[in-house]
């Protein structure tokens, strides 16, 4: 790796033309006049031959045993400077590898050594030691360069190898898409098409067949997407007609409540099955969707009008809310005058609070209304924000005198445990109440410490009790018996008989004063599992002592007086879910007044809408339920009685 960094090692942009670029080289070398000897000096793909692998000493003989010279050459002896002229050549050959390789292109530094090395086949005879060691100098660059690149290529190799795993898993995960005809899943494949264009080495003999699959899935999901827009514009077209059909059906209704004697309690709830009918609509064509919903609007305004016109009922509700309101306001429009900033940001939170709760008014007076409201509150805000430092001054003050009422309460947990001593501490409570706000980074670490003096306090006074806790203790045992004869009961073979028992040993419990408080949870747990096992038997059994007394009094037999009050049961739950759903639409069809209409569709108030539409639908389905069990029980009886 240090060998690589010190020769510039390429890029892989440059890598991708190596092979061009040796082949070239081959040509070149081809093209000379050189034996075939000579030739095979050029390596080829980072792969060494033999030539490149020959030592200096074979290098030196090769260049030895070149051609003799010219008969007239031959017969002068070497002198001094043709000793220097063969040294100083080998050696400028070395430093030009040296050179060389330290170039980041690994084809034009195999090149350059091959040349190299035909130079220096040709050069003069190496009788001298520099002029070898030059060459081994040489040949041993050669061999390291080669090597390196060897090796360099071998990672290249591997890196293509990988890439293709990684493409072939990208290719995998899209196929999965197009299989599971998932053609919503645009996300999804601009991500894949992202991971597939960063990923460009690859085997060149496999860029082919992947790019055609790929495209070929990509090309399959674009087709299904458009089929899809397709469907999905007829889609919104007719929906922009079933909301023009219910609009029509909220104009002829609100026809029916511009009458004095219009029954509003019945077209109310017609206007609310049409509205849950509406929301149950999906989207429109995008072009019409604002108009869609401000004729929905202005058709809703136009039946509140009408009802506030015509229900007296309805006026009065509304003008007392109207009340209520205007005095929240004027609450709201009062805060900038109060000097306590503390105790005013503490009062605009509850009057959001009280506002939310306050009836509703026709949209258009609730939208005037609202307005004044929330800009007074804002006004007050916007006080608050200017004045942060006097608010953090208020706070302060309010921290210091809540360090007093702790220094307070310490000295009555040190002096008085008694009764008196407890009527000073919840003295100190409700004064710390009163106190406002203190910063928010003291605020939990202050009540800690209050909270902790409180504590002590009272457990020193239970310590102080001594007579107390020994009561405390007969009561824990008489208690615990009780509850062991409610286990023995719990496993009785009448559940009627136990619960008879149960309810006198209840009686006495109930009778048993307090128990140590560490236990106290504990006990009540014990006690409350054993009888609610004893009651769940004796439900489970389906019996019920008053209705056997009742049912037995009017004739019935027992396995009839068992039908009956398993009917009565299921009934008695009906009821009472209908009375639970009941209040539940009720509830949301408050909190829908707390929406302040706009322009556009509003999330939370569809989602309440669809609330009161599923709780309707599950109100109709118990009074069906009732109706079918009170026939069943009419049936039982008037069959029992014959």
């Amino acid at each position: 790796m240090e060998n690589e960094k010190m020769s510039g090692q390429p890029t892989e942009q440059q890598n991708e033309s190596d092979i061009s670029k040796e082949t070239k080289v081959d040509e070149q070398v081809k093209s000379t006049d050189q034996p075939v000897e000579q030739e095979s000096e050029v390596t080829q793909l980072g792969s060494v031959t033999e030539a490149q692998s020959e030592s200096a000493d074979e290098l030196a003989q090769e260049v030895s045993s070149k051609p003799e010279a010219s008969s007239k050459e031959s017969t002068v002896s070497p002198d001094s400077e043709a000793v220097e002229n063969a040294e100083t050549f080998y050696q400028d050959i070395r430093q030009k590898a040296e050179e060389f390789v330290l170039q980041p292109d690994w084809a034009f530094v195999s090149n350059e050594l091959a040349n190299l090395a035909l130079k220096m086949s040709e050069g003069p005879d190496p009788d001298t030691d520099g002029a070898k060691q030059a060459i081994a100098a040489f040949q041993t660059l050669r061999d390291e360069f080669e090597a390196r690149k060897k090796a360099h290529y071998e990672e290249l190799n591997q890196k293509r190898a990988d890439n293709l795993e990684r493409k072939k898993k990208i290719l995998k995960q899209l196929s999965d898409l197009i299989e599971a005809e998932n053609w919503t899943a645009t996300k999804e494949i601009r991500s894949i098409q992202q991971q597939w264009e960063q990923i460009k080495l690859l085997p060149a003999s496999e860029v082919d067949a992947l790019n055609k699959r790929f495209d070929s899935l990509l090309e399959e999901f674009e087709n299904h997407k458009v089929d899809r827009l397709v469907k999905k514009l007829q889609k919104e077209e007719e929906n922009l007609t079933l909301k023009l059909l219910l609009l029509e059906k909220i104009q002829d209704l609100n026809g029916k409540a511009d009458q004095a004697s219009a029954d509003f309690a019945a077209l109310n709830d017609e206007l609310q099955d049409l509205q849950n009918q509406w929301r149950k609509v999906g989207r429109v064509p995008l072009d019409r969707n604002q108009h869609t919903w401000d004729q929905f609007y202005a058709a809703l305004n136009q039946f509140s009008e009408l009802r506030y016109k015509h229900d007296t009922s309805y006026r009065n509700s509304v003008e007392k809310a109207l009340q209520k309101k205007q005095k929240l306001i004027k609450e709201a429009e009062s805060l900038l005058d109060m000097e306590d900033l503390a105790e005013a940001a503490r009062r605009v939170n509850k009057l959001h609070k009280l506002w939310k709760k306050t009836g509703n008014l026709p949209q258009r007076e609730e939208n005037e209304l609202w307005d004044t409201f929330k800009a007074a509150t804002d006004a007050f805000n916007d006080k608050k924000s200017e004045n942060l430092e006097e608010l953090r001054a208020i706070e302060q003050k309010n921290y210091e005198l809540k360090l007093a009422l702790i220094q307070q309460a310490i000295s009555i947990k040190e002096v008085d445990s008694s009764e008196n001593g407890h009527q000073k501490m919840q003295d100190l409570m409700a004064e710390w109440k009163k106190i406002g706000p203190v910063p928010r980074k003291k605020s939990s670490k202050i009540w800690k410490q209050f909270k902790e003096v409180m504590d002590e306090f009272y457990n020193q006074r239970r310590e102080h009790f001594k007579d107390v806790r020994k009561e405390h203790k007969e009561n824990l045992k008489k208690k615990n018996e009780i509850i062991d004869q409610l286990n023995a009961l719990a496993d009785h073979d009448d559940p009627a008989i136990a619960v008879q028992e149960a309810k006198k040993l209840q009686d006495i419990f109930k009778e048993i004063g307090h128990v140590p408080i560490k236990l106290k949870n504990k006990v009540w747990k014990d006690y409350r599992e054993v009888c609610d096992k004893i009651y769940g038997n004796y439900r489970s059994s389906g019996t019920d002592l008053g209705m056997e007394r009742k049912l037995a009094s009017e004739g019935l037999d027992s396995s009839t007086r068992k039908e009956v009050i398993t009917s009565q049961k299921k009934l008695d739950a009906a009821m009472k879910m209908i009375t639970a759903l009941e209040a539940e639409i009720i509830q949301f069809q408050e909190a829908k007044t707390y929406f302040k209409p706009t322009n556009k569709g509003n999330a939370l108030l569809d989602d309440l809408d669809n609330k009161i539409a599923a709780a309707k639908n599950k109100l109709d389905q118990k009074h069906a339920e009732a109706y079918e069990l009170k026939k069943s029980i009419d049936l039982l009886k008037n069959k029992g009685s014959e």
